[in-house]
């Protein structure tokens, strides 16, 4: 679990401090080139490192690939830094703890995939400031890279940033749409990590705070944008993010990938598009199916305290409220509406999004055929 963590407004003057306390010299800066600025980030933080040393990175695609990575590395071999910041999405904060880790380990990409992890150490000391409120990447010991349109997941402890700085004020510039993307990414990843086949005791905990604040509080930050709002969502962002840092993600997840990759459809509506769909299906499980080996009944059970959770008395009518809250802040539906029309675009989603490493989180067993039952009733 993460060793320090700074949550609320002006939170972000807890940074001069520790790298006062670290005798930072050196920082090593990732960032988002358009917001860092815009968000107030920039005028925030400067002023608290104005006495270290700064070298800046912000030279890469929204969604983190090898080229990018291979170019960061080479920054930060050259920078000779102390510390590594990285402040922005799930994006910026995912390619500074690549950066930070495959740099201090002299390993590729490619081989950690393929296996190698002999003799791994831990990278500089990483402090996540996210400007948005969705990813909770600040808290988790993930980071997505996709190479040649294919999402991998990197994934390991010393991958987890040493201090988490989530200050809302960076979040309220943040326009409707993205505010909706992002916080409906914090909102799925509450949801899976409470149905997921990992999950325990403490990671429904963190879990069902995270959906219960996501619930009541995205429409309004979406809409009126208020900072009782604003400060919600990035809790809710920041604990689902700790309970999948627990569990990992399951179907939705997976399959929102090539969504992504290929239609150009943002994460966390990609990831949202399948979720209501995915909540009835799960429910449905069979004795024959079930993925979780506390059983069929167990997992109906879960399903059900979710649609608690979510005001409701039934399945069906939570696979509703699903739907008709996305549309309330704004998010398409379905497929269609979103460019993704043929029955080849619907065989290209499956042919990337369903890989059985992916989906065995899931509660349920996810075949081809039901995920492209799925996949149609969306369409």
């Amino acid at each position: 679990m993460i060793k320090k963590e700074y949550i609320g407004f002006n939170t972000i003057d807890s940074l001069g401090p520790i790298l006062a306390e670290l005798s930072i010299r050196k920082n090593f800066l990732l960032k988002d080139c358009n917001s860092y600025a815009v968000c107030g980030a920039e005028k925030a933080i400067e002023r608290l490192i104005d006495k270290c040393e700064v070298a800046c990175f912000d030279e890469f695609e929204s969604n983190p690939n090898i080229n990018d990575l291979c170019r960061g590395i080479n920054a930060f071999n050259a920078a000779e830094s102390d510390l590594v910041l990285a402040v922005g999405g799930g994006s910026v904060i995912d390619m500074a703890k690549m950066i930070n880790f495959f740099a201090v380990n002299k390993l590729s990409p490619q081989k950690y995939l393929q296996g190698e992890t002999a003799g791994l150490r831990k990278g500089l000391p990483l402090i996540a400031v996210p400007t948005t409120a969705g990813t909770g990447s600040e808290a988790t010991r993930f980071a997505v890279l996709y190479i040649e349109k294919e999402k991998f997941s990197i994934a390991h402890d010393y991958i987890l940033p040493d201090v988490a700085i989530v200050d809302p004020q960076f979040t309220m510039s943040l326009p409707a749409r993205i505010t909706a993307e992002t916080g409906m990414d914090a909102f799925s990843q509450a949801i899976e990590s409470y149905w997921c086949i990992n999950s325990n005791d403490q990671s429904k905990q963190f879990a069902a705070e995270a959906l219960s604040l996501a619930f009541a509080n995205l429409a309004e930050a979406v809409h009126l944008q208020t900072p009782r709002s604003r400060l919600a969502m990035s809790k809710a962002a920041h604990l689902a993010g700790k309970a999948i840092n627990i569990t990992q993600t399951t179907a939705p997840h997976a399959v929102s990938y090539p969504i992504t990759s290929f239609f150009d459809i943002p994460h966390g509506h990609a990831v949202a598009l399948t979720l209501s769909e995915f909540l009835f299906y799960n429910f449905n499980v069979t004795p024959d199916d079930v993925a979780d080996e506390r059983g069929a009944d167990y997992v109906k059970k879960t399903i059900q305290e979710i649609s608690s959770i979510l005001g409701c008395d039934g399945i069906a009518d939570a696979k509703e409220v699903i739907d008709s809250f996305m549309k309330k802040i704004g998010l398409e539906t379905k497929l269609t509406s979103l460019g993704i029309k043929s029955e080849k675009d619907i065989e290209l989603i499956i042919q990337h999004g369903f890989n059985p490493a992916r989906v065995k989180n899931n509660p349920r067993v996810v075949s081809e055929k039901s995920l492209r039952r799925i996949l149609y009733n969306i369409r």
